[in-house]
């Protein structure tokens, strides 16, 4: 008995954890993203583009902005035994922010097979509202095998712009106080000036040089 369940562990060991993915319609994908990657069971999240009527076309930022058809979206990945798709879709659910009445930033579940679809419209068709009038009968269940993986500058975007975003803002704020006050030594006020560029570029060149998407599969 000892010998077959060392024997079970090992080979539980090289299948390793049951991963699978969730493609998700959620609104602007930045915040999602980040809330869905601290459920239990969730390995990862990346923001992507998914739906449109020619899937195969290249998107990217500007294209589905300009209404090429695609929607925003958060791939997750997640550990079967540890987390259901249910729970998954529970969470995306609280997490959402969609504008209803655009494609861009419409509530959809993307399902990879008709498994999944069928389980994603079963969840719908529980029902539940949220408490700012949200409901679940307002996700639409839309299958695709292709998930466009967004350009690298929108990957963990706050989790990388809000330390940022807090060291302009004070930057900012410091410089102001100084030209009421005037208490910063002219280095001083050098070196902030400095900074906050070195800020605005960081901002623009990853977007000149990070600006690729990538074409995955369900």
């Amino acid at each position: 008995m000892r010998s077959f369940l060392l024997l079970a562990g090992a080979a539980t060991a090289l299948v390793g954890p049951q991963r699978r993915t969730a493609t998700l319609g959620l609104g602007c994908f930045w915040e999602p993203s980040e809330t869905l990657l601290k459920l239990d069971g969730v390995v990862d999240t990346r923001c992507g583009y998914a739906g449109a009527a020619f899937p195969d076309a290249k998107p990217d930022y500007n294209s589905v902005c300009g209404g090429d058809g695609n929607v925003e979206c958060v791939r997750v990945t997640y550990d079967e035994a540890r987390v259901s798709y249910e729970d998954v879709l529970d969470a995306a659910f609280a997490a959402s922010k969609p504008v209803l009445g655009s494609r861009q930033y419409a509530p959809i579940v993307f399902a990879a097979s008709d498994e999944e679809a069928e389980r994603a419209a079963a969840w719908v068709a529980q029902g539940g509202k949220r408490d700012d009038g949200l409901e679940r009968r307002q996700f639409a269940v839309e299958t695709t095998d292709t998930f466009w993986l967004a350009e690298g500058y929108h990957q963990e975007y706050w989790q990388k712009w809000r330390p940022r975003y807090a060291a302009l803002f004070a930057l900012v704020g410091l410089q102001y106080a100084d030209s009421k006050l005037d208490f910063l030594p002219p280095a001083a006020d050098t070196a902030c000036t400095v900074l906050a560029v070195g800020i605005g570029l960081l901002f623009l060149g990853e977007r000149v040089l990070d600006s690729e998407t990538t074409k995955l599969g369900a």
